[in-house]
């Protein structure tokens, strides 16, 4: 039993048990690669960012609108003005979305037509497109079904739709990479076979080396995702791919040097176990060192704050797992095979000398001086340059409609309008009053003045343009125009005044008083007078009946009748002047009563006419007093001050601005939200600086006010891309740092030389600079774009460290295991260590090409870097070693001029010489 133990365990059936297991286990529990790059695939903010607080903000609004993403609904007509007809369709296509609401998720659709005030952030200037919001919930599933199901939707004939929003942007953006995630991997995993084959010329060997790569990339894959998906470890959208690309190209140099060493042992006739022992003995430093060096330079990333960065973490796991497969993997078929392992080609393939680096070396050793001028020369210029770095995540998307949509709107509202900036602001008091929103007013026209700002929307201004009768000029306007013809009514009445007291005249009022006394006093008379007619009358009469009753001659009789008939004639006279004795007592009493009423009204009149006068001084004062007033209020209508926000409570109070309070403010009235347009895309190099100005105005503008202790908080895909860009510049310095430091430091320990591991480690940082600005050129010359995507400098870091940490370690240990002098050593050892720099450099070259499989600029430009990085590295390297290594050596050997011409001073002059002096 012990006997066959020790024969499974001689043939490592132990370890390839292990394996199994172990690559079982992670197939069984690896996630859905696709879904993890969905929803973790974009760069993670801390919770302590501005998006991240926003978010939270908007999650907890109230007004139904809770949990809900805002997706633009894009109409557009491509020939031109949008027609009345085309309108009617856009309606009828929103009409059919509020019925079917509850389907879609819809919780609030705002359109041109229900909130007429935001007309101009919904309708073009062109009038060719139309933007409908739509506020769908989270819960109607991913981002990618709910952008499918709304596309179906809003589908209108005769129009194209689009439907976008930044986070389907984003998604889109994962979608793509995704896509070509898998074609990489295989491409990556073909080259390697195909690499190796040419290297051995042989079937098996490259087989073995797939199988090596294949289980360390698995169970790699299965570590990172699950650590994304069940403890929420930082995941990048490329972490599927450089995983592989590191593990790869690890495997495949470290699968190298194995090969090479076992198939010299096996021809030399060792057994193929033994054989494969040795190897392990004699490379396991080496590999082991290796490993150290990668997991120790990119496991230290995991302490880094920014989740990208904290993302390559995983790959020192990787390498990690990966120098324990090059041990105990890879030996479990090279002891089973044997020399099978190089089938079909039997004899070893003879190395060959690397001339190319030999002659490099020479020439270093010859001209040091010559040769470092040389590199220097053709590599500083290359490496002199800044470039610029593109925070957009939409480069690299082909024809995506949510990509198109944002570029229509962009094309026909200005580029901000996709992707506009929002400003949360956050009180303990409501806003809905005129001193809180008389500072929302303020500070929207103070964020809509700053360079970089198209328009904002706010509360007071949901249009992005001030509502003229919300402001104190135009009020002023409405009460100028009232105040003039107060003072013009003021003047009628003062000229009315003025009449009147000129019709009012006493004097005249008195004589005819007067007159009215003479003629009561003629009428008193006149009753006297009468009354003695009367009683005259009255004696005649009662004579004449006496003597009418004798006989008189005829002539009495003749009297009598004549006086019969001015008796006759008598009463009725008398009757008349009883009348007229009645009427003139009427008549009396009559007058004096108006008299009576006279001389009351003439003390009243008099009392008026004080009145009068006192009302009219009265309404001068009021005249002039007003004309003050109205050119004071005509000063003040052209100031600075009648631009102000004026709220009065029927307002605030009425539908239009209601309606606006609910579109902008949350359920408690406590917060409120303005919507900041910039004029460039969020990629633009000002976009940041743009963004941080805008704070500090939000900051100054509102400190000192009612609203001094308001929280704000920016958020949007602007401020995203400012988050990430900020973390970025903030964390690469200290990345270049740590991973060169280590990388450096290791060099040092493993060469035990600190001036030679420093040259050759800075003739590698050069060749970086250098091929990382050909990339550049060669990527403007071809796309037409100069701009790296941010990402570039980060995953360069996988093949690049590799490269530097594999092929440096090589020439460490060959420098170190060194007995000879420096001089002695360095063109033997660059010699030795070239033979194998050239497979090296083949190999990442070939590690590397699997990513131009990918329809990715950013995958072109890593590959592209590296490339050129190892290409100039190999032709550099020999040379600066060679030259750096001579000069360490003759330059202190050296004995400077001074101390040179004191010793010949203090030599002792011959006797010749002194006999010539005397």
């Amino acid at each position: 039993m012990q006997e066959r133990i020790r024969k499974l365990h001689h043939n490592r059936i132990f370890a390839l048990v292990f394996w199994l297991i172990v690559v079982f286990a992670a197939i069984v529990t690896l996630p859905n690669i696709k879904t993890i790059i969905q929803y973790d695939g974009q760069p993670q903010l801390a919770n302590t960012s501005q998006p991240v607080k926003a978010s939270q903000i908007k999650n907890n609004w109230g007004r139904n609108l809770d949990g809900t993403y805002t997706v633009n609904a894009v109409f557009n007509n491509p020939d031109g003005v949008l027609t009345n007809k085309q309108l009617a369709s856009v309606n009828k296509t929103v009409s059919n979305l509020q019925q079917k609401s509850s389907y879609y998720g819809i919780k609030k659709i705002t359109t041109m037509t229900n909130t007429p005030t935001s007309k101009p952030q919904l309708f073009s200037k062109d009038k060719s497109t139309e933007i409908v919001q739509l506020a769908v919930s989270r819960n109607q599933g991913t981002v990618r079904q709910m952008a499918s199901q709304l596309k179906s939707a809003v589908s209108t004939v005769g129009l194209t739709t689009y439907v976008t929003s930044p986070e389907i942007v984003s998604d889109a953006a994962n979608e793509h990479i995704s896509s070509f995630t898998l074609i990489v991997i295989l491409m990556t995993l073909l080259i390697a076979l195909v690499a190796m084959g040419i290297l051995f010329a042989s079937v098996i060997a490259p087989i073995i080396t797939f199988l090596a790569i294949l289980i360390s990339y698995v169970t790699t894959l299965s570590l990172a995702t699950n650590l994304a998906y069940h403890w929420n470890f930082a995941y990048s959208e490329y972490t599927p791919i450089f995983l592989l690309m590191g593990i790869s190209l690890f495997t495949l140099l470290t699968s190298f040097w194995f090969y090479r060493e076992l198939r010299q042992l096996v021809d030399d006739g060792m057994e193929s176990q033994e054989a494969t022992s040795t190897v392990i003995y004699n490379l396991g430093y080496r590999i082991l060192i290796s490993t150290l060096s990668l997991t120790i330079a990119f496991g230290s990333l995991m302490f880094f704050d920014f989740s990208s960065v904290r993302a390559l973490g995983i790959l020192g796991i990787g390498f990690a797992i990966t120098g324990i497969a090059s041990l105990s993997l890879t030996p479990i078929f090279t002891g089973m095979l044997g020399e099978s392992l190089f089938w079909p080609k039997k004899t070893r393939p003879q190395l060959k000398d690397h001339r190319l680096w030999g002659h490099l070396a020479k020439f270093g050793l010859w001209q040091p001086w010559i040769a470092v001028a040389a590199v220097l020369y053709l590599i500083v210029p290359l490496t002199v340059g800044h470039q610029q770095l593109n925070y957009n995540n939409t480069q690299d998307i082909p024809n995506n409609q949510a990509v198109q949509g944002a570029r229509v709107l962009s094309a026909h509202f200005g580029q901000g309008q996709a992707t506009p900036v929002t400003l949360y602001i956050q009180s303990n008091q409501r806003l809905d009053n005129q001193n809180q929103l008389f500072q929302l007013d303020n500070l929207t026209k103070k964020l809509k003045a700053q360079p970089g700002v198209a328009s904002v929307t706010s509360v007071t201004q949901p249009g992005g343009q001030p509502i003229t009768q919300y402001y104190v000029s135009n009020q002023l306007t409405s009460l100028s125009e009232n105040l003039t013809g107060i003072v013009g009514q003021l003047g009628t009445v003062r000229n009315d005044l003025q009449s009147d007291q000129s019709n009012l005249k006493q004097k005249t009022l008195n004589a005819e008083v007067k007159r009215l006394n003479t003629l009561a006093g003629q009428t008193s008379t006149l009753m006297s007078d009468s009354s003695s007619l009367q009683t005259s009358l009255q004696a005649a009469l009662n004579r004449s009946n006496a003597s009418g009753s004798s006989k008189t001659s005829a002539r009495i009789t003749q009297y009598i009748n004549q006086l019969n008939q001015v008796n006759s004639e008598l009463n009725s006279a008398l009757s008349s002047l009883s009348s007229l004795s009645s009427a003139v007592s009427t008549t009396n009493t009559d007058v004096t009563t108006a008299h009576s009423n006279l001389s009351n009204y003439a003390a009243s009149l008099k009392a008026v006419n004080k009145s009068l006068k006192s009302s009219k001084k009265q309404v001068a004062s009021m005249q002039k007093s007003l004309n003050q007033i109205y050119l004071y209020l005509g000063g003040l209508q052209t100031s600075e001050a009648a631009k102000a926000l004026y709220l009065s409570p029927a307002q605030i109070s009425s539908g239009d601005f209601q309606q606006s309070l609910v579109n902008y403010t949350d359920a408690k009235v406590k917060t409120t939200y303005l919507t900041i347009t910039l004029k460039q895309e969020p990629n633009a190099k000002t976009t940041t600086k743009t963004l941080k100005q805008l704070k500090q105005v939000a900051q100054s503008q509102l400190r000192g006010t009612s609203l001094s202790k308001a929280t704000l908080t920016f958020s949007g895909q602007p401020v995203v891309a400012s988050t990430i860009q900020s973390q970025y510049q903030h964390d690469l310095p200290r990345v270049l740092l740590l991973i060169a430091g280590i990388t450096l430091l290791l060099l040092i320990l493993f060469s035990r030389s600190v001036l030679q591991s420093s040259y050759w480690f800075l003739t590698f940082i050069a060749s970086t600079a250098a091929g990382y600005q050909l990339t550049q050129l060669l990527m403007k010359w071809l796309t037409g774009n100069n701009e790296f995507n941010w990402q570039v400098p980060l995953l360069s870091f996988v093949p690049l460290t590799v490269l530097a940490v594999v092929e440096l370690t090589q020439l460490a240990l060959s420098y170190r295991l060194n007995d000879a002098p420096l001089l002695d050593w360095l063109l033997p050892g660059i010699h030795e260590v070239g033979q194998t720099m050239r497979h090296s450099l083949f190999i990442v070259i070939a590690g590397v090409l699997g990513l131009l499989a990918a329809e990715s600029q950013t995958l072109t430009a890593v590959a592209l870097i590296t490339i050129f990085t190892a290409i100039i590295f190999n032709l550099a390297l020999p040379l600066m070693a060679s030259s750096f290594g001579k000069l360490s050596v003759i330059i202190p050997g050296q004995k400077p001029i001074q101390f040179r011409h004191k010793k010949r001073a203090d030599r002792p002059v011959p006797e010749d010489h002194q006999d010539q002096d005397k």
